[in-house]
């Protein structure tokens, strides 16, 4: 059994999954903050499925990019998880997870994450024989420039990722073989994470949980306007991940699901 846990965008999702089947899920986007529901709904799912903490052989977690808070906390909760459980940690990035979302898909996909400020990231995307190929790897663009490149594609380009939201209504303007994808479909969900993740965990290739960090591109505005203040700081701070708050209470959580 894996935990697929995946916080990088304002939807919250969690998910169970073993070599044959999805367990369960539970995915909510009700504004919520993810340091108030991630370690509740972890609790809840691992209940209503039966699952006690010792069926867990793996977990994986969305790393970016995305949003700065939301990767923070569900990889610090993810790691204080695998320490606490003794199990193998993998990290997945978030654009791998929205193109599961689409399995064996046909055509190219694109993934905008919103970026702020007119900006996103994008990532392009093809299933061939079976297995999801990257065709450009995330970068920072301006949302407009981005959807003029894909315009100029001569196939199907479906749009998925929440940085295609505020104009999915004109997509078709930049081109009559745009579309974007179902709204149920445009959001990054652990099952798919855990789809992403499931050939490496069989393959036995986890992570060092020690190691892994978010995936952020860029620095966040706050991290930027810091930087600039504090020149000789944030100099020697290069590097350094910042700590996160919810280990603790991620930590709890493995005292607090005994089920038999």
């Amino acid at each position: 059994m894996y935990l697929g846990i995946e916080t990088s965008s304002a939807v919250s999702s969690i998910a169970l999954m073993n070599e044959a089947k999805l367990v369960g899920e539970l995915t909510v986007q009700a504004g919520l903050t993810h340091s108030e529901q991630l370690v509740p709904h972890i609790e809840l799912l691992m209940e209503q499925t039966g699952v006690n903490k010792t069926d867990i052989r793996g977990i994986a977690v969305s790393i970016g990019p995305g949003s700065f808070t939301g990767l923070r906390i569900g990889l610090g909760t993810a790691k204080a998880l695998a320490y606490a459980w003794k199990v193998p940690l993998l990290g997945v990035m978030t654009m791998d997870v929205l193109a599961h979302n689409f399995w064996q898909f046909e055509g190219l996909l694109a993934v905008m994450i919103d970026a702020q400020k007119k900006n996103v990231y994008e990532g392009v995307y093809r299933w061939l024989d079976g297995h999801i190929e990257c065709i450009q790897p995330p970068t920072v663009k301006v949302r407009t420039e981005a959807l003029t490149r894909l315009g100029e594609q001569e196939e199907a380009v479906t749009i998925i990722g929440d940085g295609i939201v505020k104009v999915a209504s004109s997509v078709s303007e930049y081109g009559s073989q745009l579309q974007v994808g179902p709204a149920s479909l445009r959001i990054p969900k652990a099952s798919s994470l855990l789809l992403a993740a499931l050939p490496r965990f069989l393959r036995n290739e986890p992570d060092e949980a020690s190691t892994i960090a978010p995936y952020y591109i860029r620095q966040s505005e706050a991290e930027v306007v810091w930087a600039a203040k504090h020149p000789e700081l944030a100099a020697k701070m290069q590097g350094q991940e910042p700590t996160v708050v919810v280990t603790e209470a991620a930590s709890d959580l493995s005292d607090e699901v005994p089920h038999a």
